[in-house]
């Protein structure tokens, strides 16, 4: 007896139907029960994280970057990566922590523009340390 095994075929695409069928089914039911759940339902508030940042973190962003950009006026490499931890003391003044870099006059840039950041009193007196990787390269212009 010679079996050609399009019986054994007929019976995976029945399957396979099957399958499809019942995976459709449970789709829709879930998402009938997810629209009618909605209907009913308060919106949710979600703040995002820009919302949720106090106005002396966004005073930070201000100030970093206004005063952190790429040294023009030199004609030292001044590439590289510096890596600085901060706090923000009572009177809004940036206090290093840490200041590393492999270019050392990358770092005493960097230490310089720090100084001069004041984002205003800090009444708190309460900061969560900063933690900052500087990468510095100039810009390509294209032409």
């Amino acid at each position: 007896m010679v079996f050609n095994g399009s019986y054994g075929h007929t019976i995976t695409n029945t399957v396979n139907t099957m399958k499809t069928l019942t995976y459709r089914s449970m789709l829709l039911s879930a998402a009938v029960l997810l629209v009618m759940g909605v209907q009913g339902a308060e919106p949710v508030r979600v703040r995002s994280e820009a919302a949720k940042r106090t106005q002396q973190e966004k005073a930070l962003d201000r100030a970093l970057n206004r005063h952190l950009f790429f040294p023009l006026d030199t004609r030292e490499d001044m590439t590289g990566d510096v890596y600085v931890s901060f706090v923000i003391d009572k009177e809004g003044r940036v206090v290093v922590l840490d200041c590393q870099s492999e270019n050392q006059r990358l770092r005493d840039h960097v230490m310089r523009k720090l100084a001069r950041i004041d984002i205003g009193d800090n009444q708190d007196g309460v900061w969560r340390t900063t933690h900052l990787r500087i990468h510095f390269r100039p810009e390509h212009t294209q032409g």
